[in-house]
């Protein structure tokens, strides 16, 4: 990986969470870690769920960005989390299907990605 990448998935891990937790976790509960590998494909974030004592682990194994109906999309192809009921759940309701990034992502991740 090229300094380059490294400095700019650093960039997205410092951004990224704060944004998310605004929008896409605001219901669900807290990012407290992401570790990005663009290069890779992989993404490594740690939640804590509203309600848990005990923070989540969430592996992307894969993924991809993809830009739909004008917005980039993120989209998972292989996951595994920390608690083997959610894998289960993820597996089935997360794997393939795009999520629309935050606007206030969107432009960030369009220069970085």
């Amino acid at each position: 990986m090229s300094i380059f990448q490294k400095t700019k998935d650093r960039l997205i891990e410092k951004t990224a969470p704060s944004v998310l937790n605004e929008t896409v976790m605001r219901d669900y509960g807290e990012i407290t870690s992401l570790e990005i590998d663009s290069a890779d494909k992989t993404l490594h974030v740690e939640v804590l769920l509203k309600g848990e004592k005990e923070p989540l682990r969430v592996e992307i194994l894969q993924y991809e960005i993809l830009e739909q109906d004008g917005r980039p999309s993120f989209i998972a192809r292989k996951v595994s989390t920390s608690r083997e009921w959610i894998t289960t759940l993820a597996e089935r309701q997360l794997i393939g299907r795009p999520i629309p990034l935050p606007q206030q992502l969107s432009g960030l991740l369009a220069r970085l990605l």
